[in-house]
């Protein structure tokens, strides 16, 4: 007794005086809860141990630093602001969930249909169990609005501006005129991906509520070819007599890469209707800003995440779901997003679930400063649809492995072709 009592206090958690108080004499009740302060011990030591953000230099200072003579500088922030944005965040939602049966004074298993990957469901977990998981998402971005992130090439002039560079006195154009700048031609191959380890715990603190921790641990990747040929031959005002010193093509090569804590996620669920025509829930995240945005591990901004969400297990093999919810940027509310998901998870075949869910983000308002002169891009605002497709199968009873893949239907945003996720839970 109490040891499950210390363990129920360092949890915060909120005890019913009547079936609550009646399971933590329990040698099952006490082992759960001891083991949550322990998957809590260990997402602790993993965000401490994952190295921390260099003092120096970031990934996107690149563009800041070499770069900027190229009128690559806008990038950094574009980037910074809007990468982790497209990192997938798994289900908060128990894939296994149960309910106390008094009668038989054990818990039971409440449906055969596993838990969505990608969106929630209205269930809760169960009174004082435990979900503990781990993640594995890869992201390579290819694009931005439909512009190949690897063939990115300059406007030759925007608003009367070139992408130029600077001469030293001056130089004699073939038609005989003098100028102290030539412009450039730039193309740019950029290759932007990420490794997501995400640890997670889900516990029930009571049959209608419970809460999420997600501690990712983020490896970014940023590498740049950048060419630039001087002067710009789609310019032929600027065109230099045959064997001029000035004329010239250049190569410069960057790739660095960085590992640390991404943003930490505390997500919440309270069932507000259970039995009836649908089981609806409200949600509630907090994203913390953790992860250093110049290394594209997160977002550098708190965010605030209300939900609600409606599920209904039909023919027991059957759920469809609807989610429906805002990201509020905390520090700027014009940037916040409206996020949507609408889909179904189903019993396929014995202990596999399939899933697929709809997802929609609309961007309110633009994700970070617009360009002044969009060289290579435009900042815009963003409405992005994507497909999440997905399998679970169930193992040892209370543990399942998954597997999805995001799609992306549109082309607005920073987009990849696929988002693969693989991940390992356990109940108990």
């Amino acid at each position: 007794m109490p040891a499950a009592h210390t363990a129920l206090d360092i949890l915060g958690v909120l005890r019913s005086p009547t079936s609550v108080l009646a399971l933590i004499g329990t040698t099952a009740a006490r082992g759960r809860a001891a083991a949550a302060v322990a998957s809590i011990a260990v997402m602790a030591i993993c965000w401490c141990a994952a190295p921390p953000a260099a003092a120096g230099d970031r990934l996107t200072d690149v563009f800041r630093n070499e770069l900027a003579p190229l009128e690559l500088g806008p990038l950094a922030d574009v980037l910074a602001d809007t990468v982790a944005s497209t990192y997938p965040v798994a289900s908060a939602s128990s894939s296994v969930t149960y309910a106390y049966n008094p009668r038989l004074e054990a818990f039971e298993r409440e449906t055969r249909v596993l838990g969505p990957i990608v969106g929630e469901r209205a269930e809760t977990i169960g009174e004082m169990q435990i979900n503990v998981g781990v993640s594995y998402s890869y992201v390579d971005l290819e694009s931005i609005n439909g512009t190949d992130l690897s063939d990115l090439r300059n406007q030759p002039v925007v608003d009367g501006r070139v992408v130029n560079r600077r001469i030293d006195g001056t130089v004699v154009l073939a038609d005989g005129r003098l100028t102290n700048f030539l412009p450039a031609m730039v193309n740019a191959d950029l290759d932007v991906d990420a490794h997501i380890v995400s640890p997670f715990l889900t516990y029930g603190i009571t049959p209608d509520w419970d809460f999420n921790l997600t501690i990712p641990i983020v490896t970014s990747s940023l590498r740049a070819n950048v060419r630039d040929q001087i002067p710009d031959p789609r310019l032929p005002q600027f065109a230099l007599p045959t064997g001029s010193p000035f004329a010239e093509t250049r190569v410069q090569s960057f790739s660095e890469s960085a590992t640390g804590i991404g943003d930490v996620l505390f997500r919440t669920k309270y069932v507000l209707l259970r039995d009836g025509p649908v089981d609806l829930a409200a949600t509630l995240g907090l994203s913390f800003p953790t992860g250093d945005d110049r290394n594209l591990h997160g977002s550098g901004s708190m965010r605030v995440q209300p939900a609600l969400v409606a599920s209904r297990v039909v023919f027991d093999r059957l759920q469809p779901l609807v989610n429906a919810g805002f990201d509020v940027n905390a520090e700027n509310a014009e940037r916040s997003v409206f996020r949507w998901a609408a889909g179904a998870t189903a019993q396929a075949w014995g202990p596999l679930t399939a899933a697929a869910v709809f997802l929609g983000r609309h961007d309110l308002d633009e994700q970070t400063d617009t360009i002044d002169a969009p060289f290579f891009f435009q900042v815009e605002r963003n409405d992005i649809f994507d497909v999440a497709l997905g399998l679970r199968c169930l193992f040892a009873d209370t543990g399942v492995v998954s597997v999805n893949a995001l799609l992306p239907l549109n082309d607005e945003g920073l987009r990849a072709e696929v988002v693969p996720t693989l991940e390992i839970q356990y109940a108990f």
